[in-house]
């Protein structure tokens, strides 16, 4: 496995590295990441087509195949951007590597809710209810958000640990969440809180209920159901009549 630096080198300003791309030859794979704050690096204009540039490699990549792309990056960029040359590293994980080695090469400032999200001091369960690390309110960093994300004031990272929502979130992986506001939670992937006397609080599942009219013309919740996405794992089903359960958040995507 070998990767380039990229380098971002604007007129009147210092050379900056703008992102990694690894090539996996065994596997035949192309990794790429590419910081996001190009409005603090350039003007408005160059900032808009900088910043679509790692969509834009990885559209080549599917289109071209991943070392032609790579050779053609290497043949081509050599003002505003600028790639170095290819250095062995010795991984078998694509995506593991590409972040470890963006970590170690890129360092852009922490710009809260503009490229950044902040990573709470909980760990979610993908099974049962999780143990409760720390208050989920702690922030223990500042996480760079994924490119082409909207971020909005409402999202968060966290840890979430299991096999139950295997493939789409395997254990161990940060995932961004969005707090819960007003309206349907069902069939939608939420992170459900246990309020009641339990040191395993936190839980990742799909949301199932059915309501009926109650007597006073509003709906009652009949049954509430934690769903897994892994078929091994059994429905978590909820009491509806108590009020010790909350939903926090929903689920929006796995951190790259």
């Amino acid at each position: 496995m070998t990767y380039s630096v990229l380098t971002v080198a604007l007129p009147g300003k210092t050379p900056e590295p703008a992102g990694v791309i690894v090539y996996d030859a065994g596997n035949e794979k192309l990794g790429v990441k590419l910081r996001r704050d190009w409005h603090r690096l350039a003007g408005a204009d160059d900032a808009e087509i900088l910043s679509g540039i790692e969509a834009h490699l990885k559209q080549l990549s599917l289109e071209m195949g991943p070392l032609r792309t790579l050779e053609w990056l290497e043949s081509t960029l050599s003002h505003v951007l600028q790639l170095s040359e290819r250095s062995e590293v010795q991984s078998s994980a694509i995506d593991f590597t590409l972040h470890q080695l963006y970590s170690r090469h890129v360092h852009p400032p922490v710009e809260p809710f503009v490229t950044h999200l902040p990573r709470y001091a909980v760990r979610s369960a993908a099974g049962s209810f999780g143990e409760d690390i720390a208050s989920p309110n702690d922030v223990t960093a500042w996480v760079e958000a994924p490119a082409g994300l909207t971020i909005t004031r409402d999202m968060f990272v966290c840890e979430v640990y299991g096999r139950s929502m295997e493939p789409v979130v395997p254990s161990g992986s940060l995932c961004i969440f969005r707090k819960f506001g007003a309206g349907s939670r069902n069939n939608k992937r939420v992170l459900v809180e246990d309020r009641g006397d339990s040191s395993q609080r936190y839980t990742l599942k799909v949301y199932h209920s059915r309501k009926s009219a109650g007597k006073d013309q509003g709906w009652v919740h009949d049954a509430i159901e934690l769903a897994p996405l892994n078929p091994e794992f059994p429905v978590l089903r909820l009491d509806p009549e108590e009020d010790r359960y909350a939903v926090l958040a929903e689920f929006v995507r796995v951190l790259d």
